[in-house]
């Protein structure tokens, strides 16, 4: 009997139990990958994957959200919409950016009907101990190649074997590997990488999106080193039609023993190879060959819009075992030519580039590098690098919207108050005989004083909103190769989220702080600030952007826009330099443009040119520093003596520094290349010119600035000068 009763009772409760921890049991399995391999560079754009996969029986609808702090100030939190199908695992390619500091990041996802949590994780991102980090951080001194195919020929050795090299002293070498299908769908999830390698890729593994990023980011200034190995590029292929080369047959080469030596290998016996035919593109300018004695093209480098390639005619791995001992030398050596660097010439002044190009990395034997002097790092201590100097000083142009309160009114206000509290507050609670109740009265003054304060002055700042931007349009002449970046600062009146308007589906939107010099690890600050962004194949577009009122907002705008605002062709004869401008805006060009020639020289544009007009100028070209209108000499200097957040400038002038900040100092150091190389790079400046975006349903002052460059391919002349 007492057993009839103990299952009874016991068995029920079983069931109820059964079915509440089936209920309980998570549906999805989330997996979540950050980085190249682990590593990334703070306050810049870093790959985010995530795979998901679940036991629904059903399609789910959701909307992931990945929140993680960006910056100093700024917490970064995406938003990307997606549909889970019953038992096909879905791979999210994101793209975010982690603070130097940044301990967590949280990934949750929603019901995109409901809005409801079905799934929340905090990943610990920044461990106690170094090697317990769940990121990386790759400094400015240090050096990120991104790997994707075959580590074969000793390429995974390379970060043991060799330093980096760099204007802050040396660093490590890191390489960074990514499965095909793991590669980001967004020419953003490559800006970490100083170089990207694609050693003997399977192209079917690769998806368009995957491969137009890979072209996008090598426009807008990456660079990339190609080793097809047997694996032919197809014509349609976007990195073919990128390429100035084309990859023909494959045929037996033979590699001289001085060859193998100025390719960093063993001589004294050639070697034989079977190597990919690299024709130049007729249209190709601006490339470097590598040829054997049979004229056969082994390795070939070029510029491609604003960045740069290289292509390895041949698989290393095929040679000879006696090669391999040489490896790491053999690969510095590709890579150096690639960033371009040349052991002959003075560190930052190979093939002539000029001073912007002293903040580049270049790479080392680790053997060498011990002969090195450099200031030893400080792994728990990150010092901002050129872009982010050169950040600080635009920001002093952007903050210029906030008009302090003059100090009066807080003296007006400090003896207002204090009158109150205590002669008048007293006189008067003695003439009624209530003098027990000053507790009462002082806080009721302290309370009125704090709301008059607040809106007081929301009254005094009333109807100043204003939307400030600074931006610089990059293009080269007759090329599909435009870029523009946007430096924007939001100053409202009233604390609120605002949103943006007329955003483009291919901008990519962050936010941007005034950043120390030196950021250690136990300082770490508190983001005041948020942004919330939908991220789709292809932008990362603001929805919301709180402000209060006594702050201003900053953001960063970076995106590959249709053309440039004015047209330039310029003709040289000895040193007469004449250049017609088109301006096809409808904002007049201002006074004081410049156009840079080669071998320090250039002249000054005069005049104006209105909006829509033509006009041509002709002067005699003149000694003129790199980029020295805009300060850029001052700011090396500065930058050198004083650090990176103590540079003096006139703030008035303070956006022409936008040249050196981020987005777009790696265009910058790509003209200086060009410039070397012969070509003209016509600066101009426009005053008030319209933006392409703007508040949505607010009345704003709005002042823009624009710094426009174009990279133009003089024209030697002989004869006269066309009219």
């Amino acid at each position: 009997m007492l057993r009839f009763w103990f299952v009874l009772l016991v068995f029920p409760a079983s069931v109820i139990t059964a079915g509440s921890q089936e209920e309980d049991e998570d549906p999805f399995n989330v997996d979540f990958f950050c980085g190249w391999g682990g590593y990334y560079r703070p306050m810049e754009w870093t790959p985010v994957e995530i795979g998901i996969s679940s036991t629904l029986t059903e399609p789910f609808a959701g909307v992931i959200t990945v929140s993680a702090k960006q910056d100093g100030l700024n917490t970064m939190n995406i938003n990307h919409e997606f549909v889970l199908t019953p038992d096909i695992p879905l791979h999210l390619p994101l793209v975010t950016k982690f603070a130097f500091t940044a301990d967590k990041c949280s990934v949750r996802l929603l019901d995109k009907d409901r809005g409801r949590t079905q799934w929340s994780q905090e990943y610990d991102l920044w461990g106690v101990e170094t090697d317990s980090r769940f990121i990386t951080v790759v400094y400015e001194n240090d050096l990120l190649i991104g790997l994707v195919g075959s580590g074969k020929f000793g390429l995974l050795r390379l970060p043991k074997q060799s330093k980096c090299l760099s204007h802050q002293g040396q660093g490590q070498v890191y390489v960074g590997d990514k499965l095909p299908r793991m590669i980001p769908w967004d020419w953003t999830g490559f800006v970490p990488l100083d170089l990207l390698i694609l050693y003997e890729p399977d192209w079917n593994l690769f998806n368009t999106q995957q491969l137009n990023a890979i072209t996008q980011w090598i426009s807008n200034g990456g660079k990339l080193l190609l080793v097809p190995g047997s694996n032919p590029l197809a014509s349609a292929n976007p990195i073919a039609k990128l390429l100035p080369l084309e990859l023909q047959d494959v045929k037996e080469m033979i590699i001289s023993p001085g060859m193998l030596e100025k390719l960093g290998l063993t001589g004294g016996q050639a070697e034989t190879v079977a190597g990919w035919s690299l024709i130049p593109k007729s249209d190709a300018d601006f490339y470097e060959v590598e040829t054997n004695k049979a004229n056969e093209c082994l390795f070939a480098t070029g510029h491609v819009g604003f960045g740069r390639v290289g292509v390895l005619a041949f698989d290393p791995d095929t040679m000879s075992d006696r090669q391999r001992e040489n490896s790491a030398t053999f690969w510095i050596s590709c890579i150096k030519e690639v960033l371009e660097y040349s052991d002959s010439l003075p560190f930052g002044t190979a093939a002539g580039v000029l001073r912007s190009d002293h903040i580049n990395r270049t790479i080392q034997t680790a053997r060498d590098a011990e002969i090195e002097t450099g200031r030893p790092g400080n792994r728990n201590r990150y010092e901002i690098g050129w872009a982010h100097a050169a950040n600080n000083a635009v920001m002093e142009f952007l903050y210029q919207c906030i008009r302090p309160l003059s100090i009066w009114w807080v003296i007006l206000l400090l003896i207002t108050l204090a009158v109150l509290l205590g002669p008048v507050d007293y006189k008067l609670l003695k003439r009624i005989d209530r003098l027990p109740l000053t507790w009462l009265t002082c806080a009721f003054w302290i309370i009125l004083f704090t709301a008059g304060a607040y809106y007081g002055v929301q009254a005094l700042r009333a109807g100043d909103m204003e939307l400030r931007v600074v931006s610089v349009v990059d293009g080269i002449n007759n090329a599909d190769h435009t870029w523009s970046t946007d430096y924007c600062s939001l100053f409202a009146p009233y604390s609120d989220d605002y949103r943006l308007e007329g955003l483009k589906e291919n901008q990519w939107w962050s936010g941007i702080a005034p950043t120390q010099e030196s950021i250690w690890q136990q300082n770490r600050e508190v983001s005041g600030r948020r942004i919330y962004c939908f991220q789709h194949d292809g932008g990362n577009l603001p929805y919301s952007i709180p402000v209060n009122i006594w702050d201003v907002q900053c953001l960063l705008n970076e995106s590959s826009v249709q053309k440039m605002p004015f047209d330039a062709e310029v003709h040289i004869q000895g040193d007469q330099v004449v250049i017609d401008i088109v301006n096809r805006s409808e904002t007049p060009i201002l006074r004081g443009g410049r156009v840079l020639l080669s071998n320090n020289r250039g002249i000054i544009l005069d005049d104006s040119v209105g909006a829509g007009q033509s006009k041509r100028f002709s002067s005699r070209s003149h000694r003129m520093g790199l980029w020295d209108e805009y300060g850029s000499e001052r700011f090396q200097e500065n930058y050198s003596r004083q650090g990176r957040s103590n540079i003096n400038f006139q703030k008035e002038d303070a956006f022409k520094y936008a040249f050196f900040a981020q987005g777009c100092l790696h265009r910058t150091q790509a003209m200086s290349a060009y410039l070397a190389r012969g070509a003209a790079v016509v600066s101009v400046e426009y005053d008030q010119i319209p933006t392409s975006f703007g508040l949505k349903d607010h009345t704003y002052k709005r002042n823009h600035r624009q710094l426009a460059r174009l990279v133009v391919f003089p024209k030697e002349q002989r004869e006269e000068i066309p009219k």
